[in-house]
């Protein structure tokens, strides 16, 4: 039998101060176990854990090192006698894993191990990984069966991993709580008013967000239509509770969990003056807080899914900020304040942190942090306040480090999409703009003025219009000129990002604009598509070779899955073979040469075979000559081209002629000496699918694409000019 070295234990009600960031508790007692000798506190000593790994005391604190391939690690500090409960934590650092599925904090409790999750964990920083029975997390974790407070006699840790070479797993506190349940502290439902420079920041972001708030709101006021993220207006018959429609769409599901009905109706109201239109905002959030917050919501996904509960908390600081101007009443406020409290608190939490990604280092984190700290600058007189900004901050600094690559003066976000990264953008003007609030020294501003800079490089000639690439919407062409993409460009500009995977060339033919891009993103798969080292080409108002845009996020449903696959790109496609986008797989380089650049690049998405583009493009007129070669000869692989909307494809032998009713230009694509085959709209599964584009939301149309066969040969080469 496992026995705990006896340790006195310290029971006492404690200051507002303590190592783990517990201001956010109502504490009736804490007992704490420290690495190094505290007030209030006893000694945590290597020989009072028990462990699988190795235990030793290292100054500050102990450190537990781990080895082998068990993938299961544990550690835990037992008592010498049970304590009356109802939260653990402790304060940690992991440090040396190769890969981490998950850690674990919790205690024993009748032959069972209760705890709480972190799938994503920080590693190589601080942080308190802790939960309290009342917390959200811990509802979420538990099918929202909240325990009372039970005798509980010990701490445990819970890692499940693969450790590298070495791997450990850092202490300087562990800790056992009471808190009480009984009422809400006086701080929480006596706020200061909420400051009216951080209301403007929210909601001059939230204009950005849903560009056409007024149109929406006036529809719902006018017909009762339930206003959604994307412009979408979904039929809402007074005899249901929500839209029979909104069950259809993951998308739906998480923009109503996200409160994003009532945020433009509080953007109308706040606008417009239109009080009626804020009334309708505290109604849809007040019937969401009895569906949903007081009483289980079935869709547990998207009712608090990570991004949308964010959202959805910094929606109600918006109503909490509506209600003290307009005097609502203190039942109320007082519920309100409560319901944005526990949502903050489980934002801060390491349990909750991007909890439905693969990864920690992902957008909906942002999300979190953004809406964390908005909420600490919100509400400055809570005591929690400084400790969560500074979380949110600390997070945030790492999440740009990871995510965001700066380079040669600009700066991209990596998750792979111009849409995402004109989105973080916005995200990211928003993060400065609160700092501004905290009134201190920050990076966001001039990392978001770069961002600017790299989305607005990013469009064609008409800026409305950018490569679709990735998870991002599309502009279609027009099928009449297009003045709009016909000024030439003041100078020719060859730009090269090998760290990030962009090449983008702009230059003239005959006073008139093109830009071509190539990609191979290869940091991040989040967002990503099948398109290492696909180009597309814009040219006198048209965009001829297109990326083809994405339809929604339910990705394995028929069209998503083919607009996000090789054979939808203007690349080389292997059917019934497999594609990887993981890191790594991909890279580019090129060079300016006299009146011309090349651009080469490579990828493995293909396990076995590695493809090879290599590509130069004249700067004095349009055109392109490329080389795409096999590492072995593949029967099955082809070249495809997608064309864009209106481009008409008049196909000789291995020629194809492009056209299009706006230009007076037309564009011959030469392929070698193999022969060239067609298919628009074709979306049955088979070798040849293809001729499908992705517009807005749920919107798709058809296209032209273009397949040449590469004949068990290794090499194919191509030419694009204007004849």
């Amino acid at each position: 039998m496992e026995e705990a070295t006896q340790i006195a234990k310290t029971h006492f009600v404690p200051s507002q101060q303590t190592s783990l960031q517990l201001q956010d508790r109502n504490l009736l007692s804490v007992s704490r176990y420290t690495a190094t000798a505290q007030e209030n506190a006893d000694r945590l000593f290597a020989a009072d854990l028990i462990c699988n790994g190795v235990v030793t005391d290292v100054g500050d604190h102990v450190s537990a090192a781990f080895t082998g391939e068990t993938d299961s690690y544990q550690l835990k500090l037992a008592l010498p006698e049970a304590q009356l409960s109802n939260g653990t934590g402790a304060r940690i650092r992991l440090r040396g894993w190769e890969s981490i599925n998950y850690i674990c904090i919790g205690y024993s409790w009748e032959h069972t191990f209760q705890h709480v999750k972190a799938f994503n964990p920080a590693m190589d920083h601080w942080f308190d990984l802790l939960v309290g029975h009342e917390d959200l997390a811990w509802g979420w974790s538990h099918n929202w069966v909240h325990p009372e407070d039970r005798d509980i006699s010990d701490i445990r840790i819970y890692i499940k991993g693969k450790p590298g070479a070495s791997a450990y797993l850092d202490i300087t506190e562990m800790a056992l709580w009471r808190e009480s349940q009984a009422a809400s502290q006086d701080w929480l439902t006596n706020s200061q008013p909420v400051p009216e420079r951080v209301l403007d920041a929210i909601q001059t972001y939230e204009r950005k967000c849903f560009q056409s708030y007024s149109t929406q709101a006036q529809e719902f006021m006018n017909t009762g239509k339930c206003p959604l993220l994307g412009n979408v207006m979904l039929n809402w018959p007074t005899s249901t509770s929500v839209p029979p429609a909104l069950c259809e769409i993951g998308t739906y599901q998480f923009s109503w969990h996200a409160l994003h009905p009532a945020v433009i109706l509080m953007l109308y109201a706040h606008d417009f003056g239109e009080l009626g239109a804020l009334f309708a905002a505290r109604d849809f959030a007040t019937g969401w807080i009895e569906r949903s917050y007081v009483q289980p919501d079935d869709n547990l996904k998207y009712a608090w899914y990570d991004h949308g509960t964010a959202e959805r908390c910094l929606a109600m600081v918006q109503l909490h900020a509506a209600g003290q101007q307009h005097g609502f009443d203190h039942r109320f406020m007082a519920q309100i304040s409560c319901v944005i409290f526990r949502h903050a608190q489980l934002l801060a939490s390491e349990a909750f942190y991007a909890s439905h990604q693969s990864t920690r280092y992902h957008n909906h984190a942002w999300f979190q942090d953004l809406v964390l700290l908005a909420v600490s600058l919100a509400f400055p007189d809570w005591p929690c306040a400084p400790s969560w900004g500074k979380i949110a901050n600390t997070r945030l600094e790492d999440q740009f480090a990871k995510l965001i690559k700066r380079e040669k003066g600009r700066a991209v976000f990596v998750e792979n999409s111009i849409g995402y990264h004109n989105g973080v953008q916005r995200i990211i003007e928003f993060a400065g703009n609160l700092a501004l609030n905290d009134r201190r020294d920050s990076i966001f501003p001039s990392i978001a003025e770069e961002l600017r800079g790299f989305g607005e490089f990013f469009r064609y000639p008409d800026t409305r219009c950018f490569v679709s690439q990735g998870d991002t919407y599309r502009r279609p062409n027009l099928n009449v000129s297009n003045p709009r993409g016909q000024t030439p460009y003041g100078r020719t500009d060859v730009t090269i990002l090998p760290a990030t995977g962009y090449a983008i060339v702009k230059a003239n033919h005959e006073n008139r604009p093109f830009m071509l891009t190539m990609l191979a993103t290869s940091i991040s798969s989040t967002h990503k598509h099948e398109d290492n080292l696909s180009v597309t080409l814009y040219f006198d108002g048209v965009e001829w070779l297109i990326d083809p845009s994405f339809f929604s996020h339910e990705y394995k449903d028929t069209i998503p899955a083919y607009l996000r696959s090789a054979a939808a790109h203007n690349n080389i496609f292997i059917p019934n073979q497999p594609y990887s986008i993981s890191p790594g797989l991909a890279r580019l380089d090129g060079t300016e040469i006299e009146d011309a650049c090349r651009i080469s690049g490579s990828h493995d998405g293909y396990e076995g075979l590695r493809i090879t583009r290599q590509l130069t493009c004249s700067t004095k007129q349009l055109e392109i000559t490329c080389t795409d070669m096999l590492s072995m000869p593949c029967a099955e692989a082809q070249l495809r081209f997608q064309c864009g909307e209106y481009v008409s494809a008049h196909i000789e032998e291995n020629r194809v002629f492009l056209t299009h009713p706006g230009s007076d230009f037309t564009l011959e694509l030469e392929i070698g000496a193999a022969a060239i085959g067609r298919v628009r709209g074709d979306m049955q599964p088979s070798s040849r699918i293809g001729g499908i584009v992705g517009h807005g939301f749920m919107e798709h149309n058809t296209i032209e694409t273009l397949i040449a066969d590469f004949d068990s040969k290794s090499e194919i080469n191509w030419c694009l000019r204007v004849v």
